[in-house]
């Protein structure tokens, strides 16, 4: 099923997160267990795409300063910092702006839209917070770190996961690969490849109305692609023909582990994402409560 929303829409599928997906994932927060999902904020602490720029923290006010002679007035002493942040590096949230082919994004906008101040259409401003059930599909295979860069996971991999819970439009989808425990041991493997979702996952996941698909990879499908005509299709299958959201580089080891203690794939799902006037992404940090 592909869902149709209003002409000139800039939110896309997250319109399916309605009042019952809402309380579906409240449902699923049966025990108050909190569990972050967002990667740590550092250069060389999480992998990103070489295209991008590391973050960069420094301080504009520190314990130095008052050392050096700087009084303390009116009566205290404060410290003040900074930090340079690709929109798209660690975790974060891809908007509907973000891909675009034969110049047409989501919704028909004209790629024309996004100019060198940013995306006047489908900015990531327009997503806003949400709240959903969140579905997790570990697809580390027992006994293993991780699956190796490159390889594919299959629509019949997250069918069978997540057939007991029934998913339903307004849902978020996640995928446990285990590549950034891969890239953290060993950062020669690199970031131009990683597992992911195949090409064959896309009428599911539309069939099954997920609002979001999320990932612990840097681009949440395969890469290289199995498909030999796009290099992303399922980002233009997803995001720019359905308007469906992806949420990448995930942290999700903790979230899988609490999870298979009580034999369950379910949970409430939180994202935010920081409200950047005409912003192609936001970096977020999403929280899981079980």
């Amino acid at each position: 099923m592909r869902y149709q929303f209003e002409p000139g829409d800039e939110r896309g599928a997250l319109n399916l997160v309605d009042r019952d997906a809402v309380r579906r994932g409240l449902a699923s927060a049966a025990r108050g267990t909190v569990i972050s999902l967002a990667q740590p904020v550092r250069a060389g602490a999480t992998p990103i795409a070489a295209m991008r720029t590391e973050p960069v923290h420094f301080m504009s006010r520190d314990g130095g300063d008052y050392a050096a002679g700087l009084p303390e007035r009116p009566g205290f002493g404060f410290a003040d910092d900074s930090i340079l942040l690709a929109c798209h590096s660690g975790t974060h949230l891809d908007a509907l702006s973000h891909v675009w082919q034969d110049g047409v994004m989501y919704g028909g906008f004209s790629s024309d839209e996004v100019t060198s101040r940013g995306a006047r259409r489908c900015g990531i401003e327009k997503a806003g917070p949400f709240v959903c059930r969140g579905l997790l599909v570990d697809a580390v295979p027992a006994g293993t770190a991780g699956l190796e860069p490159g390889t594919p996971i299959g629509v019949d991999v997250l069918r069978e996961a997540v057939a007991a819970h029934d998913p339903r439009p307004g849902d978020a989808l996640l995928v446990r690969t285990g590549w950034p425990r891969l890239w953290r041991a060993d950062p020669s493997i690199g970031t131009q490849s990683w597992p992911g979702l195949d090409i064959d996952c896309v009428d599911w996941i539309l069939q099954s109305g997920f609002a979001l698909v999320g990932a612990d990879t840097i681009g949440v499908e395969v890469s290289p692609s199995t498909d030999t005509t796009c290099g992303s299709p399922l980002h233009i299958a997803l995001i720019r023909d359905n308007g469906i959201y992806f949420l990448e580089l995930l942290e999700l080891d903790a979230l899988a582990a609490a999870l298979a203690a009580h034999s369950r794939h379910d949970f409430l799902l939180v994202v935010a994402p920081l409200p950047i006037h005409q912003g192609v992404g936001s970096p977020v940090a999403p929280v899981a409560v079980l």
